[in-house]
């Protein structure tokens, strides 16, 4: 019975996730107002399921050896995703992307300190840097790749340029899609061990997600920090995705959010400071630095609450 029930919240999780995560992989592409919303949010769909099913299994080793000592119990792993899904739910209720994997490293801390499970923190704060390493770099990495792609932009007839415009968003878009299946949808299947079926199960679940409720959350990544044009929304999508492959090559659950914002911040620095709407970023810098924090904090509350039941 509780097997069953960790499939279907598991799905569940990653449907929201899809709505709120999958669909900021398209943020960029869809504030540059190269192709509608139902285009983009399919492209990404696709290859958040197949990221997941490809490479997911790559977490597995974040969780049980990782951040805890031992794979968490099916019950443990039922209250991670129960607090990930109600702070998922409260964030994109406000428009606010999130980073899914601080929700749940942070509920896996809190379970685990509740249950009295070894908790390795070297490894822990190593992944704490990694978060803050992710959204600086990809803030840097955008600002070079914009650079280079102006310069080879320059150079190309009007007629090429649109064309070569309309590939590279479409590339990018894909590419950072499927590094969110392979790195959280990947975390999410991985809580109690790694069942192929759960792979496929959860990236079909943020398919179907980031088609049917991500649009709110994708204006805020490609609207509301800074005007993407089509070299901004490329720089800041595959820079992105490039940081976040690396982090997932070493078994690290980072933030894409954190990784296509930073890279959408680093593409309105090219044109200066004036460019970056800083009330926005205000806005999401607090959201991750507390997002861990309520997910600890909910996590422990409702373990002591399946204790007095």
């Amino acid at each position: 019975m509780l097997a069953l029930a960790y499939v279907v919240l598991a799905g569940i999780v990653s449907f929201v996730i899809g709505a709120n995560n999958s669909a900021n992989s398209v943020g960029a592409l869809y504030g540059s107002e190269i192709t509608g919303y139902t285009k983009a949010a399919l492209l990404s769909g696709f290859f958040v399921m197949l990221g997941a099913v490809l490479e997911g299994w790559k977490m597995s080793g974040a969780i049980g050896g990782g951040v805890v000592a031992t794979t968490l119990s099916l019950t443990l792993s039922l209250v991670v995703l129960i607090t990930t899904l109600i702070l998922l739910f409260i964030f994109t209720a406000l428009s606010m992307p999130l980073s899914a994997s601080q929700i749940m490293i942070g509920a896996i801390v809190g379970v685990a300190i509740f249950s009295g499970i070894f908790i390795n923190v070297t490894f822990l704060v190593f992944i704490a840097i990694s978060w803050f390493a992710t959204f600086i770099s990809g803030i840097a990495l955008a600002y070079v790749i914009y650079l280079t792609v102006y310069v080879i932009a320059d150079r190309l007839h009007i007629f090429a340029l649109s064309r070569f415009y309309a590939v590279s968003l479409y590339i990018g878009a894909a590419f950072i899609a499927y590094t969110l299946g392979a790195n959280t949808i990947g975390l999410i299947a991985s809580l109690t061990g790694s069942e192929y079926y759960i792979y496929l199960m959860t990236g079909l679940s943020a398919f179907a997600g980031t088609i049917l409720l991500g649009k709110r959350t994708v204006n805020t990544v490609g609207k509301k920090i800074t005007i993407l044009d089509p070299p901004r929304a490329f720089a800041s999508l595959f820079a992105g995705a490039v940081i976040v492959e690396i982090f997932t090559q070493l078994h690290l659950p980072v933030s894409m959010t954190q990784a296509v914002i930073g890279g959408v911040i680093g593409t309105g620095f090219v044109k200066g400071y004036h460019e970056i709407n800083k009330t926005t970023v205000k806005n999401l810098a607090l959201s991750w630095i507390f997002a861990p924090l309520l997910s600890f904090v909910m996590a422990y509350i409702i373990m002591d609450a399946i204790l007095l039941l």
